[in-house]
């Protein structure tokens, strides 16, 4: 009978012990979706909200090279990606200079899915990101915080350049 209880204190103590080794994605930070080993193109805590949206890249140099995702949700839980895999960002996700303001701040990053365009804006300080659904803003979430979060450089040279059209005129930023 005492072999088995030490047994079973054994056992209880190399399950926690390996529950408190277990260690958790490696994230770039607590704002953030991108793993370590790659380029955070953008990332902010929404307000109001445990949510977080970033684009995380690696090897983007080019459209045709590395990865650019989009992706939605907590460190526990990713609700969204897009693109589902990991791939070139060609015809997948673009930039668009929306700049509206003299000192030229102001761009989207942009993608389709379905019937959805989704748009994560830096037009507006400190950025917001908004989905708009048949041209109708369907979900819209301004970052926390009261800097301006500029895209990563790389975003210029690694995506191919948007045109912008009516759902960049769905920003909050002039409002």
């Amino acid at each position: 009978m005492k072999q088995s209880v030490r047994m079973a204190i054994v056992l209880a103590i190399t399950v926690a012990s390996d529950l408190v080794s277990a260690k958790p994605a490696s994230y770039l930070g607590a704002t953030s979706l991108c793993h370590q080993g790659e380029v955070e193109y953008f990332s902010c805590k929404l307000q109001d909200s445990r949510k977080i949206a970033s684009v995380c890249a690696a090897d983007n140099v080019s459209p045709d090279r590395g990865y650019v995702q989009y992706r939605f949700g907590t460190h526990s839980n990713i609700e969204y990606k897009f693109p589902n895999k990991l791939m070139p960002p060609r015809g997948q996700i673009s930039i668009v200079d929306v700049s509206r303001l003299p000192d030229g701040l102001g761009s989207h990053l942009k993608f389709v899915s379905g019937r959805y365009t989704y748009v994560v804006s830096n037009a507006l300080v400190p950025g917001e990101i908004y989905v708009a659904k048949d041209g109708q803003t369907a979900f819209h979430q301004i970052c926390k915080g009261s800097m301006y979060i500029p895209f990563n450089n790389a975003a210029r040279h690694g995506l191919e350049y948007g045109v912008e059209d009516s759902v960049d005129e769905l920003d909050q930023h002039g409002e």
